[in-house]
């Protein structure tokens, strides 16, 4: 049987015999085996891969569960019953090779989800939902704990997932709802429809990041709680309309619930079903950005964006060339994505030169993001020139004009940066006085708050805090709705933290729930990192010399901020830490960083025995001078 332990470990345990394959306990089992029938306490503390609501009993009532062999419907299985016989868990050999590769969890005696192994190699690599729970069905194909596409997803269930992907500021998972271009070849609208819809998606899949991060109504504690629509309607097959029944909503509201009681809603638009899968066409607007858009009972674009594209039957044919240049990057390789690059750039000229009115304006602001973007990473030489004569041509008073200096200013600094003999200060400075001239030419860009962010950043660093207060408070008060403002706030909430308690809670890599409360009678050390980030390592190593050395005295809790949750569990499979790591999707742009707005890596933070922030910015090399003087208090 192969599952997850209370800790979140990967263990494996087999039909009649027992192996552990690898194990992130804090109490090492190596070399340990179970007896031929594994525990009902350890066949408790396995854990499903995916968030679902299942039946965990308490202490007596996990001493009073039995767990024996069942055999049924050609199975063999270990199932966990509680003492008045209700259904708890089952893991069943679906196939006899002595292996468990089933895991299902239960809700008051029904199964509410199942964990799959299809190809026999003890990783799950499909989650399904049952019951109560719903009737979802993802497949994970790189078994790395999250799933990568939808098998059955009803429409309800996508609206949660819209909710969810927001709430979370995670565009992978909203990513996934959204239909391929192989799918919507496939299910037959009509021509003009389809164009509109492949537009509309398009900008859905490019625009989502940003809005997940800009807006504030749907935070991780907003609960999804109802589908609001009417009936569903088909668009029938007919010989000058649509190839296949297709079968939709219209006007799709997806209602939430806040922690407080309050009520919100996000307006989904569209629903349709592809196969067994609801998927939505649009990005998800809320209350108080409410835009027409496409219906596909009544087809309409009112944005710029779904107009670019649709307008003009001649856009069509370089549209097309966009959406095969997207796929090919894909799984292009660094060399030939300087080349498709290239294409996709020449491509976005032309189409910026023959559109007119919203739409051209939408398609140079696409070439100037691609052009920044390149210039940046340096998959293209000449992309900065490029950036440069694209914002000489446009007029004195153009509303791009600052779109474009912002991307400029950035594109040149990510280039210098690059150059192999940069004179790093001297290259920031620069950059920095470009911010500063910025921000006082065009003071109401939306950019401005970036800019005014990045110089705070610099006067924070360089000991010059009151500037960098002025400067936050600033953004906070002059772009209260913008992704700047929550990260300056949670900056002036860390500058001011000392002699404040600390309030932190979220959950573990491994799914449980942590408060700093748990602590209470004990210093804590906080310890924002990330794997990609090589000082936050060497911060690691110290940390772990030190916790060994002062375990019963002190805690460390750590925050990893990393975007990508698998990069983070293999790092932590190779090199396990004996202390809690708090992981949200959003990196430096998600709550845990945003909180006490966490710019830069590492932040370590002191708390005393009551929780009470002693240091906000506690270094490496002073660390156990630090650590000596509240153990000994």
């Amino acid at each position: 049987m192969a599952g997850y332990c209370a800790s979140g470990c990967r263990i494996r345990f087999s039909i009649g015999r027992v192996s552990v394959v690898c194990c992130l306990l804090s109490v090492s089992v190596s070399g340990f085996a179970f007896a031929a029938q594994p525990s009902v306490e350890y066949a408790l503390g396995l854990k499903p891969k995916q968030f679902v609501d299942y039946d965990i009993p308490d202490e007596q009532e996990a001493k009073a569960a039995t767990l024996l062999m069942e055999k049924a419907n050609g199975m063999t299985s270990w199932v966990v019953r509680s003492a008045q016989g209700i259904l708890l868990r089952r893991f069943a050999d679906t196939n006899s090779d002595r292996v468990v590769d089933q895991w299902s969890y239960c809700k008051d005696g029904l199964e509410v989800y199942r964990d799959i192994d299809t190809d026999h190699n003890t990783n799950p690599d499909q989650c399904r939902w049952f019951g109560v729970a719903g009737s979802r069905w993802g497949i994970d194909a790189n078994e790395d704990g999250s799933i990568d596409e939808w098998k059955v997803l009803s429409a309800e269930e996508a609206t949660a997932e819209i909710v969810r992907a927001l709430a979370n500021r995670e565009p992978a998972i909203f990513d996934r709802l959204l239909p391929s271009d192989v799918e919507l070849n496939e299910i037959g609208f009509p021509d003009e429809l389809l164009a509109q819809v492949r537009i509309q998606v398009t900008d859905a899949r490019k625009r989502f990041k940003s809005l997940s991060q800009e807006q504030e109504e749907v935070t991780p504690q907003t609960q999804w709680t109802a589908m609001l629509s009417g009936l569903p309607g088909i668009i029938p097959k007919s010989p000058d309309g649509a190839a296949a029944d297709i079968t939709a909503y219209d006007n799709v509201v997806a209602l939430t619930e806040a922690v407080s009681g309050s009520g919100g809603q996000v307006f989904v638009g569209s629903l349709v079903r592809f196969g067994s899968v609801w998927r939505p066409l649009a990005l998800p607007q809320l209350s108080g950005e409410m835009q027409e858009s496409l219906s596909v009972f009544s087809p309409k674009i009112d944005s710029a964006a779904f107009q670019a594209g649709t307008a003009s039957e001649t856009l069509q044919p370089f549209l097309e060339q966009l959406r095969v240049i997207e796929q090919e990057m894909q799984e292009a390789e660094r060399a030939d994505i300087a080349k498709l690059i290239a294409k996709q750039v020449a491509i976005l000229n032309e189409v910026a030169q023959r559109a007119e009115g919203d739409e051209k304006e939408f398609w140079l602001r696409q070439l100037a993001e691609t052009l920044a973007a390149a210039a940046q990473e340096g998959t293209m030489p000449n992309a900065l020139d490029q950036l440069e004569k694209l914002s000489e041509s446009l007029p004195t008073g153009d509303p791009l004009k600052s779109f474009l200096a912002f991307r400029l200013a950035s594109a040149r600094y990510a280039t210098s940066m690059q150059e192999p003999d940069a004179d790093i200060e001297k290259v920031q400075r620069v950059w920095l006085e470009e911010l500063a001239a910025f921000a006082e030419a065009y003071p109401d860009a939306q950019d401005a708050a970036e800019a005014l962010l990045q110089i705070s950043i610099a006067d924070e660093f360089s000991g010059q805090e009151e500037a960098a207060i002025q400067r936050y408070q600033q953004i906070v008060e002059n772009f209260p709705s913008s992704a700047s403002a929550r990260k300056a706030s949670g900056a002036l909430r860390r500058l001011q933290a000392v002699g404040q308690p600390l309030n932190l809670s979220g959950t573990t890599i491994d799914g449980q729930e942590l408060t700093l409360q748990q602590f209470k009678g004990k210093p804590v050390l906080v310890h924002y990192w990330a794997t990609w980030c090589e000082p936050c390592k060497v911060d690691i190593a110290r940390i772990r010399e030190l916790q060994e050395k002062y375990q019963r005295e002190i805690a460390v809790v750590g925050i990893a901020l990393d975007e990508d949750k698998a990069a983070l569990q293999q790092f932590l499979s190779k090199r396990p830490l004996n202390w809690p790591q708090l992981y949200e999707p959003g990196g430096l742009d998600g709550r845990l960083a945003e909180d006490l707005g966490v710019l830069t890596l590492p932040t370590m933070l002191l708390l005393d025995k009551e929780g009470v922030v002693l240091e906000r910015n506690v270094l490496v090399t002073d660390l156990e001078n630090k650590l000596k003087s509240v153990v000994t208090d």
